[in-house]
């Protein structure tokens, strides 16, 4: 199911129910979006009942901007839209088509005929693989309701049906440019409304039909898949219109003797090699998305190596009805006996014999000198001449019309589908660790050889982010550069060597610091307090270590406990010299002083500590 671009296209019509692509009428390229117009039928349709892109049903939202999507269904939602258009009297342009393009005029309305306007936009460019699987804009091929002007001789009103008999009817008036006894189309029409039951126990017509011709096939090719869907039987009547009976036993009433005949040629189960043992019909179904599939199999002879036949019924798209034409197919092609016979006027009888001038579908063979009492189904009836003409005929009888679903039709076959996981796993057990000069090493577990691996970070809090990629399998990268003492955020997916790529994870970004100098200092050489006055000497060595970069200050007043101290100060300095500070008169009582040296980037050292020092108010 295709959009394709042809100089020429075939016109194509719809009955019934069906699921279809179609040629394109336009495509062009503008504001970032690629449009396209599919043409799904050359006459006004029902309307859509199911959207599809590629292989996937999509939902629409009621959005009347033509620039925005109108897609809701994941992930395609946001960046397409699909604006249908019926073939109605009164059809207009499209207005985003017309917005886009300025070739585009309102003659381009596409009148007459149905389809859809659609737009897709270029997507991020890890999405892509998600949204285009095909590699580029979706194929159109909705499921849809077709031809909308059938005529119904038993109300006079035209509409959309799926009724074999008006079917028909519409594709020799419309199609093949005949005519039609619009009494016989009504009563051909109330025999395929009666509902059977199905082996699933819910009713349904008994004949419909549901598809597509095209005037690319030979009319006797349309005329095949009609006949064939309902069990039809076409003719010629002697009023130069055509006639059909749709499948169904009808009493015979014209018997043929031996009077009747110049010659006759009667043989008995010589069906011949390929007579089917089995037969299971490809259809339409529906729940295996509108794919054509075979049937159950209906077993007329149990062989070894049976002989099977597969006629392709692609107006049916129910499996009850593909069933009960199994049954036909195999008791015609398996009939007892085979006649062939040279027949004088009563040619005219079977033409139109019955009732309003209409053909017999049945007849009746008696011979008394061989015995012969049998019904017949008249398979071609041929003039030869004035009054002469050939009769092809195969034994039937009344119950090879009966159908009992509850017993006789097979079990449909299981639509499983193999589930394809093409989703491209997230790394595990991301992390990382800060490094020297303000770089961190981000690191995970070994992937599988077909991915690279993309890292991408930002300071705590920004939106935008910087992305490094792996060029080959690896289990690491390091990335430099980093502000000292900057908090980064950080993800990572898996890419493939085209355009695939994993979600980002974790979900919850690491959160890693950049350290410019991850060596943190040695302990301080020497650390004292002494009171000096109303305040506090502290005098410390630094240690001698190239990462030393200063000293931090602790005070609490008693009782001693780090936990509450505060940083009361910082000294810079060198390695391996002597510094001190004055604590300015931090009041009086028991205090307890800690110091530890860190580096450039405030990596702390040992801690130095507890020194104290008791500072009295002074008296009277």
């Amino acid at each position: 199911m295709v959009n394709f671009a042809q100089p020429v296209a075939y016109a194509e019509y719809v009955y019934g129910r069906a699921r279809k692509g179609g040629p394109l009428g336009f495509t062009g390229f503008a504001d970032g979006r690629r449009y396209y117009v599919p043409i799904l039928a050359a006459h006004e349709i029902e309307g859509i009942v199911e959207h599809w892109l590629d292989e996937r049903p999509v939902a629409l939202t009621a959005e009347v901007e033509q620039s925005a999507s109108n897609i809701s269904t994941a992930p395609i939602a946001g960046h397409g839209r699909i604006n249908v258009f019926t073939g109605a009297a009164g059809q207009v342009v499209d207005p985003g088509l017309e917005a886009a393009f300025t070739e585009i005029t309102e003659a381009h309305d596409f009148k007459g005929l149905s389809g859809a306007v659609l737009w897709a936009k270029r997507p991020p460019q890890e999405s892509f693989s998600k949204i285009y699987p095909n590699g580029r804009q979706w194929a159109y091929a909705p499921v849809f309701d077709g031809k909308n002007d059938l005529y119904d001789p038993r109300t006079g009103a035209k509409g959309y049906s799926n009724n074999a008999a008006l079917v028909l009817a519409d594709w020799v008036v419309n199609v093949l440019g005949r005519a039609v006894d619009w009494d016989e189309v009504a009563d051909e029409a109330d025999a395929c409304d009666p509902l059977v039951m199905n082996a699933e126990g819910e009713l349904q017509p008994r004949w419909t039909l549901n598809g597509t011709i095209s005037d690319e096939q030979a009319y006797e090719d349309q005329r095949a898949q009609l006949a064939a869907a309902c069990d039809a039987f076409i003719y010629e009547r002697t009023d130069g219109k055509v006639g059909f009976t749709v499948g169904r036993w009808i009493e015979p009433t014209l018997t043929l003797t031996a009077d009747d005949c110049f010659a006759v040629e009667l043989s008995e189960g010589q069906w011949g090699a390929d007579a089917p043992d089995e037969v299971s019909a490809v259809y339409v179904e529906p729940q295996n998305a509108w794919r054509e599939t075979p049937s159950g199999t209906w077993v007329e002879n149990a062989a070894a190596k049976p002989v099977r036949d597969e006629p392709q019924l692609y107006m049916v798209h129910n499996h009850n009805q593909a069933s009960r034409l199994n049954k036909r197919i195999a008791k015609t092609k398996r009939a007892r006996y085979q006649l062939r016979a040279t027949i004088g006027m009563a040619g005219y009888e079977i033409l139109g014999g019955r009732e309003g001038g209409r053909a017999h579908r049945f007849i009746r063979v008696r011979s008394d000198e061989i015995g012969l009492d049998e019904y017949f189904e008249v398979g071609e009836l041929a003039r030869e001449g004035v009054g002469t003409f050939t009769l092809t005929a195969n034994s039937v009888k009344p119950e090879d019309f009966d159908f009992d679903a509850a017993t006789e039709e097979p079990e449909r076959p299981k639509y499983g589908s193999v589930v394809s996981d093409s989703s491209i796993p997230v790394p595990s057990n991301f992390g990382g660790s800060a490094q020297d000069n303000g770089s961190i090493l981000f690191t995970w577990d070994l992937q599988d050889a077909a991915y690279t691996q993309e890292v991408r970070y930002r300071p705590a809090g920004d939106s935008y982010w910087l992305t490094q990629q792996t060029s080959e399998l690896a289990t690491r990268i390091r990335i430099g550069g980093l502000v000292d003492g900057q908090a980064y955020e950080a993800q990572i997916r898996n890419r493939t060597s085209g355009a695939g790529a994993s979600d980002w994870g974790p979900e919850d970004p690491k959160v890693i610091s950049a350290v410019s100098d991850t060596v943190a200092p040695g302990a301080l050489t020497s650390f004292s307090v002494v009171k000096s006055g109303e305040d506090v000497l502290i005098s410390f060595t630094a240690p001698n270590d190239s990462h030393y970069f200063g000293t931090r200050i602790y005070r609490v007043l008693a009782p001693m406990d780090f936990s509450n101290a505060a940083l009361i100060h910082t000294e810079y300095g060198i390695a391996s010299n002597g510094d001190s500070y004055t604590d300015p008169a931090p009041g009086y009582g028991t205090f307890h002083y800690w110091a530890e040296p860190i580096n450039g980037s405030e990596l702390a050292g040992p801690l130095s500590g507890p020194q104290t020092v008791t500072l009295n108010e002074p008296g009277p």
